[in-house]
């Protein structure tokens, strides 16, 4: 009887130490892969990750059997565990395939980025509401004074989406007065008094870009004003490029406020199937040129195009990103060249 508890007691004491060794071996490698990610692959990550899973239910099992507790099947599945234990080890969740490579990948994530921009916001809410549902990182642009800006600015903040004030400028087209609220004939005095207003109409936009405008953006005297007026608010400016004659973004480049410009539009074409080609035709320019933004509308047609990319867009060999953060990225870069 003695004989048979000795060799129980060791075999249980030689588990131990298996384990005890084990975790150390593989806590080391998981600290390792922690602290200099970008020497592995997200893939090499994942199975750190599940690898030291394995390890905790192995110490675990171990502890268990030392302290007599016979009941291997509930320690080892966790299905019958106590609930604090997958408190204090989150990671042996059934989530981690879909979490862990996604977190890795954004601690290493060097793919070229591209943000989309949402115009005309402020029209149709149900459209609005169906865009904050999506976890595509977006910006929206919301037109002032139409008749659900407001509650498309609520929606929008309520959803931690950043949006900008889609200003209405004079296109070349343009002989109406109720076609823009920027454009010619107008003082500088005046111009700034009026984007302020159009500022002031939403609780907080992160900028500018304009509406249509073929015409004020190619206008310096035009630009001018506006420029200024987002310079005191230290607001960002995104040229929507309606024409390639404009110097909006030159006019915020001088002034020293954060700049962008819109490469291009994905839905010229009212047709999901076409939006996707040229969706893809943007991310494959975006994967050979660098970081991009271009501007899609809320329409139909481009609602069920978003939808279908919701699914997706995490695979994708572009990373997407919202107008904020682009900036940032924008910004890094250029603080890199200047040293």
């Amino acid at each position: 009887m003695a004989r048979h508890y000795k060799r129980k007691e060791s075999f249980i004491y030689c588990l131990i130490k298996l384990a005890v060794i084990a975790v150390l071996f593989f806590a080391l490698l998981f600290v390792f892969c922690r602290l200099y990610p970008e020497k592995f692959s997200p893939s090499v990550l994942s199975r750190a990750d599940s690898v030291s899973v394995a390890v905790h239910q192995l110490k675990t099992k171990a502890i268990a059997l030392f302290k007599g507790t016979g009941d291997d099947s509930k320690v080892i599945t966790g299905k019958n565990s106590p609930k604090k234990e997958t408190e204090i080890f989150p990671l042996a969740s059934k989530d981690i395939k879909a979490e862990s490579p996604v977190a890795s990948r954004e601690a290493i994530d060097k793919r070229p980025v591209l943000a989309i921009v949402v115009d005309d916001g402020g029209n149709a809410l149900d459209m609005a509401k169906k865009a904050a549902s999506l976890d595509i990182p977006l910006t929206w642009a919301i037109l002032p004074y139409t008749r659900y800006a407001g509650d498309t600015a609520a929606v929008a903040e309520k959803s931690g989406i950043p949006y900008l004030l889609h200003l209405p400028m004079q296109a070349e087209i343009d002989k109406d007065r109720k076609e823009y609220i920027i454009g010619e004939g107008m003082d500088r005095n005046r111009i700034r008094d009026v984007t302020l207003k159009a500022l002031d109409s939403l609780p907080s936009p992160i900028g500018i870009n304009n509406h249509r405008g073929s015409l004020a953006t190619s206008k310096w005297d035009i630009m001018v004003p506006v420029i200024d007026v987002l310079k005191t608010r230290d607001l960002l400016f995104l040229d929507s490029r309606t024409s390639g004659k404009s110097v909006a973004y030159e006019v915020a480049k001088a002034a020293g406020i954060t700049a962008l410009k819109n490469s291009g539009f994905l839905d010229g074409t009212p047709d999901k199937d076409s939006i996707r080609a040229r969706f893809d035709h943007v991310v494959k320019t975006t994967q050979q040129r660098g970081n991009m933004i271009v501007i899609c509308h809320f329409r139909p047609a481009t609602l069920l195009f978003l939808e279908k990319l919701n699914e997706e867009y995490a695979e994708l060999p572009v990373r997407l990103v919202t107008l904020p953060e682009m900036a940032g990225i924008i910004k890094e870069n250029e603080d890199k060249e200047e040293q």
